[in-house]
């Protein structure tokens, strides 16, 4: 028997076949499950009213896309897609999905979570999805206008149409991703900032000014809506010192007082503005409607002014401008008759308006016929002011940061080192989580030379954000933004006033935290 056994144990043993990999199918189960869908109609809204070639639109979308699939599926997947960094393995939510049809163009977009679901709909909500396909597009030579609708949603327990954004699950989680869209087309690098938990900080927005208020008699105490940061200098020639103490006009005396600074970027580009400002008012006054109201509205942007107070003080306040409020509509008027498309008689009539969505849809009516001249608009150049207005009058009406990020997106895809739309984005992410909100002004600090009149108040508020972090782990960030916001504030522009105090004031009570801290 024991022979028997060790006769058996010596027999050899059958080969264990190979685990059996699962067929190609069973792999593609393995992925996320689709959890919803949308097809998205690209059009061109001029080519399907029959303008066509004739008004210089060329070929459609449709065309284009199917001609050069290679280019231009790429190009929408990058509109379109987000992937999470912290798995790259998994596919893009959302995704564009294969089947892309004809009929305009028809793109299929798959959802593998509501999260997906609901950072589409954002971008979808603002402006940030259009002028990304329309920027990508035109990087692989397709530059005709479009526009982006919505033709079929296929979502599970949602009505035709979809969901808010607000409300939803993970809010915040996809308002820290919006947050992130102006990160992501602009050429500039962002400061790293310190990483941590998403935090609300919605008390603090609203409480102190966005940027120091020029000087002015009439103008009161600005608030987060009525910020001035000039750009920088412009590539044309500035007026000279003596040329600006010579010239007369209603801002003779601003100009007075820059000129002892006239080697300051910041200085020139303010001294350029009043020159357009008081330009543009001799000429509505004498007849030269539109260019008068171009040079108006350059003054305007250059010394980066969006909201209604401001440019209505501007034009009609006493010691500015002083224009006849009736005149200029009723000339802006007579003009828009004769040209309905008139963008800059459309502009400075909608930058007068009251904040609110009447405003809001003022500014957008002049983007979409802006991208519909293209490059011949006399206000192509100025797009990223334009969607820069329109994202803080959609904060200013609404409150919700979602769309006001996506608009200030856009305007960094037409200029990445805009400077008002860098700040705006810092004060719209302070409502997004406390770490993005500091990286986007160590963004705008790095960006704008030192004499910016918001300088020193961003140095200030990131002396404020890190103190609602751990004061003791940031102490030595602390130190230098408080040093360096109190060195801004003294070597400032004579037009510029100091920071507000309720901003100063909180920025000391958590500098002196820290000191004590340290000598205990």
């Amino acid at each position: 028997m024991a022979e028997q056994g060790r006769e058996e144990a010596e027999q050899p043993q059958p080969v264990q076949p190979p685990a059996v990999q699962p067929p190609a199918v069973e792999l593609e189960l393995q992925l996320p499950r689709e959890w919803g869908r949308v097809v998205l109609r690209i059009y061109n809204e001029h080519l399907a009213a029959g303008v066509g070639v004739a008004a210089g639109f060329g070929i459609g979308i449709a065309a284009f896309y199917f001609g050069n699939l290679d280019l231009a599926l790429p190009a929408i997947r990058r509109a379109i897609e987000r992937r999470d960094p912290d798995n790259p393995d998994q596919p893009a939510d959302p995704q564009v999905g294969e089947g892309v049809r004809e009929g305009s163009l028809l793109v299929p977009v798959i959802f593998y979570s509501q999260l997906g679901y609901q950072y589409f709909t954002s971008i979808l909500n603002g402006p940030f999805l259009k002028a990304c396909l329309q920027a990508e597009l035109a990087k692989v030579g397709y530059e005709a206008p479009i526009d982006v609708t919505v033709e079929k949603w296929e979502l599970p327990n949602l009505p035709e149409g979809g969901a808010g954004l607000m409300g939803m699950m993970g809010e915040e989680r996809v308002l820290g991703w919006l947050a992130e869209l102006p990160e992501k087309v602009s050429l500039l690098s962002t400061a790293a900032g310190d990483s941590g938990i998403p935090e609300d900080v919605s008390s603090v927005a609203g409480v102190y000014t966005v940027a120091s208020q020029e000087d002015v008699g009439e103008e009161e105490e600005a608030g987060p809506s009525q910020a001035g940061l000039p750009q920088q200098p412009p590539a044309q020639a500035t007026p000279t010192a003596q040329q600006a103490e010579l010239q007369e006009g209603p801002l003779k005396g601003r100009r007075a007082r820059l000129l002892q600074h006239k080697d300051s970027p910041t200085a020139q580009t303010r001294l350029k503005a009043y020159s357009c400002l008081e330009k543009g008012a001799a000429m509505v006054t004498t007849g030269g409607y539109q260019e008068g109201v171009e040079h108006l509205l350059e003054g305007i942007m250059l010394m980066e002014h969006v909201t209604p107070d401001v440019v209505n003080l501007i034009l009609y306040g006493q010691s500015w401008l002083h224009l006849d409020r009736a005149k200029l509509h009723q000339l802006t008027s007579t003009q828009l008759q004769a040209n309905p498309d008139s963008t800059p008689c459309l502009l400075i009539q909608a930058l007068q308006l009251s904040d609110g969505h009447i405003r809001q849809q003022a500014i957008n009516h002049v983007i979409d016929i802006v991208l519909q001249h293209g490059e011949t608009d006399p206000m192509y150049k100025h797009l990223a002011y334009i969607y820069c207005a329109l994202g803080l009058t959609i904060w200013q009406t609404t409150r919700q940061p979602a769309s006001a990020l996506s608009a200030c997106a856009s305007a960094l895809m037409h200029k990445s080192d805009h400077l008002l739309t860098l700040y705006y984005t810092a004060w719209c992410s302070m409502d997004v989580s406390v770490p993005q909100a500091i990286r986007q002004f160590q963004h705008y600090i790095h960006t704008a030379p030192t004499d910016h009149p918001a300088v020193p108040g961003a140095h200030y508020r990131l002396v404020t954000l890190y103190g609602q972090q751990d004061p003791s782990v940031h102490r030595d960030r602390i130190l230098h933004h408080y040093n360096m916001a109190q060195q801004a504030d003294r070597n400032r522009l004579p037009v510029f006033p100091s920071v507000l105090s309720g901003l100063t004031d909180a920025a000391r009570r958590v500098y002196e935290q820290v000191m004590e801290q340290t000598h205990t």
